[in-house]
């Protein structure tokens, strides 16, 4: 989405939805879709592929199929497909060795040359489905059990000086060596360079936690730092900044995100944090993942929110409008990571995820991501877990393929629920976060000159404005750039009244005047529109040209008891319905 259409959103109360356009992808799947719709498929103990561990390569052919028939079926345009659970590979890798996940034996290659990912991809984008080849970064084993099953060709065998044990039993690269970080980079460029993937996706494990054992190397490495959380948080900034680097250089179309926990850090722990008491990326983890986000380190962001609104820890609603907010004034995407599983397999009756709550819940954190203009999609987890239900997989599809309306409250506007739903569908307008869009909700005269300034992309210098329009104002630009151009004309003592509401009237004057200097709008007799209107008398004379012009050219109509009522407040339905007709029209 171009920032003049999220601003142009944003001054209209119009708020920006989910639907926006990702970046450009891999030679089989269109450059451009809507709302990025993703689920995750993970490999670790095969919970979503293979079926079970097997080297034969029609088994793992066929559990693929399914598998991406699963993806087409439910809506989904996006696979996030688990590659390298645990420093090993789901495809053919100079580095890593085949997952003892896929094949049942680690080292161990399928049957005939079979390849996961190269397959899936293949098979995938003939689907237009993006596919984005999920790794964890340093995990080595993903069970304490592992560390019998790793063979020579296992990192922690081929690397011994880079691998540590952590407290909980598993295996570790160490973030602070040098050398595992170029591990995982050259790992990453392996998978850009020979396979036709749309995105690099990395989860939400970084350090596992403070007790990781790396007081040695923050000794031999961390000579600048007083603090060693500091100098692991560089270290994990240094792992993100240098793939970026790399995946660019190597494919500038490649779209590199992150999934980390959803909590960046508490309020009670970092000013800046959200209205939560969880665990935080940036004190747990060691990610900061706010930074990665401010210095647009990566494409995507997309926090994993897995609990329900009004959650007392961790609250869905307050998390995605913190995360809305860290996103602003970036050109980072923020996507929402919802707990679809919980739907599927919460047991517990008192719990919001219970039985048919569980859909609800969804369903009311789709219309809340609705309302957030900085949303541009959502991913599931997991693909076996909705696959699994029945009745969240019909819901799940009505989501994806927005047979659902999209908000409660534009039936009632029967005239202009078309015009709002397409513009829904483009992420033009957006709703009110309650599930509704607001339609009768006023429009003010700043807010809807903005939006002609900014859908017009007018942007000229200029030196005055109206008096009652100051610097200190977010309307102060845009209206100066309207008065300059002759759009914005003021009242009495060079007063625009910015905050009042917009009438008809005034509505189609301004338009009139930029559609006049676009030279797409033409004078018309008023005849006809005394004809049309018996309160047409009542349309000031400094309107009447416009809204003749207006009416006449289709962009501005009457109500059923026949009135065009001028003076009429312009209501947020009638804004969309204007907005809508424009933009097909331009």
């Amino acid at each position: 989405m171009t920032k003049t259409i999220k601003a142009l959103c944003v001054v209209l109360g119009l708020i920006c939805t989910l639907q926006t356009f990702i970046p450009a992808k891999g030679e089989n799947v269109s450059a451009e879709t809507d709302t990025l719709k993703g689920v995750w498929a993970a490999t670790v103990f095969s919970l979503d592929y293979p079926a079970s561990p097997t080297t034969n390569a029609d088994t793992l052919r066929a559990d693929a199929d399914r598998l991406i028939q699963s993806v087409e079926q439910l809506g989904y345009n996006t696979l996030f497909f688990q590659v390298r659970p645990a420093s090993d590979a789901f495809y053919k890798s100079e580095i890593f060795p085949w997952s003892k996940y896929l094949s049942g034996s680690q080292g161990l290659a399928p049957e005939n040359g079979f390849d996961p990912l190269e397959y899936i991809t293949q098979i995938a984008h003939k689907k237009g489905i993006s596919v984005h080849a999920w790794i964890n970064p340093y995990r080595v084993t993903a069970s304490e059990k592992d560390l019998d099953t790793q063979t020579d060709q296992s990192i922690a065998k081929k690397y011994p000086t880079l691998v540590v044990k952590n407290s909980d039993g598993k295996l570790y690269l160490n973030p602070g060596e040098p050398e595992s970080n170029r591990l995982v980079i050259d790992g990453v460029l392996e998978i850009v360079r020979n396979y036709k993937i749309d995105g690099i996706h990395i989860d939400d494990y970084f350090y596992p936690s403070g007790a990781f054992p790396d007081s040695e190397t923050f000794t031999k490495y961390g000579g600048k730092f007083s603090d060693i959380g500091d100098w692991r948080r560089s270290n994990t900034t240094a792992l993100i900044r240098s793939l970026r680097d790399a995946i660019k250089n190597e494919n500038k179309n490649i779209i590199f995100s992150v999934s980390p926990c959803g909590i960046w850090a508490n309020k009670k722990s970092n000013p800046d944090g959200s209205d939560t008491s969880g665990i935080q990326s940036y004190y747990d983890y060691y990610a900061d993942t706010r930074l990665w986000v401010r210095e647009e380190l990566v494409d995507i962001i997309l926090p994993q929110i897995y609990w329900n609104i009004g959650y007392h820890t961790a609250d869905f609603e307050k998390l995605a409008k913190w995360w809305n907010d860290t996103v602003d004034g970036t050109d980072v995407r923020l996507c929402i990571g919802q707990a679809a599983y919980r739907a599927a397999e919460d047991t517990d009756p008192a719990s919001a995820w219970y039985g048919d709550k569980g859909k609800a819940e969804l369903q009311a954190q789709s219309n809340l991501l609705n309302s957030l203009e900085g949303v541009s999609g959502y991913s599931h987890y997991r693909l076996g877990s909705i696959t699994s239900s029945p009745a969240l997989s019909e819901f799940i599809t009505n989501l994806n393929t927005e047979k659902l309306r999209s908000f409660t409250d534009t039936a009632e506007y029967p005239w202009a629920e078309d015009a709002i739903e397409r513009l829904h569908a483009k992420g033009i307008v957006n709703g009110m976060g309650d599930g509704t869009f607001g339609c009768a909700r006023q429009v003010s005269r700043a807010d809807f000159t903005i939006m002609l300034v900014r859908l017009t992309k007018q942007n000229v210098p200029f030196t005055e404005n109206f008096a009652d329009v100051t610097e200190d104002k977010y309307y102060y630009k845009e209206i100066g750039i309207a008065k300059a151009l002759g759009y914005a004309s003021g009242r009495e003592n060079n007063i625009f009244d910015p905050a009042g509401n917009i009438t008809r009237e005034d509505m189609a004057t301004l338009v009139y005047r930029v559609l006049t200097k676009e030279g797409k709008i033409r004078k018309e007799d008023p005849q006809n529109l005394y004809k049309k209107f018996p309160d047409a008398h009542e349309i000031s004379e400094y309107a009447l040209e416009a809204v003749v012009a207006m009416v006449e050219s289709g962009y501005l109509s009457g109500y059923e008891t026949g009135e065009f009522k001028p003076k009429g407040l312009a209501t947020r339905a009638e804004t969309a319905v204007l907005l809508d007709r424009i933009l097909q029209k331009r």
